[in-house]
């Protein structure tokens, strides 16, 4: 993205993108950036992404992006196994669904 955001997005293939934010970003500054994060995210991919939110921040990202599964926990532990296999599920079954797809995960 920009020089001086306080995000990272990083491409890991060309249909999975990872979005993260430092955790002393402010709520504002937070709120700012993913608005960025989804502007650019409809100019290129459209309605064809979902959002995994494995962050702990729990905003109404709906208002951004309909297609949202959070599946957070807290910072800094272990996924459940659990959650770990319905985010492998999630995946898998969005991005089987359509080639246009593309899944984001937020941390």
């Amino acid at each position: 993205m920009e020089d001086g955001r306080e995000l990272d997005l990083t491409y890991i293939t060309e249909r999975i993108i990872a979005v993260s934010f430092p955790a002393g970003c402010s709520e504002e500054s937070y709120l700012h950036n993913l608005q960025e994060v989804t502007r650019m995210l409809r100019s290129k991919h459209g309605d064809n992404y979902l959002v995994l939110n494995l962050s702990e921040k729990r905003y109404d990202l709906t208002k951004l992006n309909p297609k949202i599964l959070d599946v957070g926990w807290p910072e800094l532990h272990a996924p459940p196994l659990d959650k770990v296999c319905t985010i492998c599920k999630a995946q898998e079954a969005w991005l089987n669904s359509d080639p246009q797809h593309v899944v984001v995960i937020h941390c």
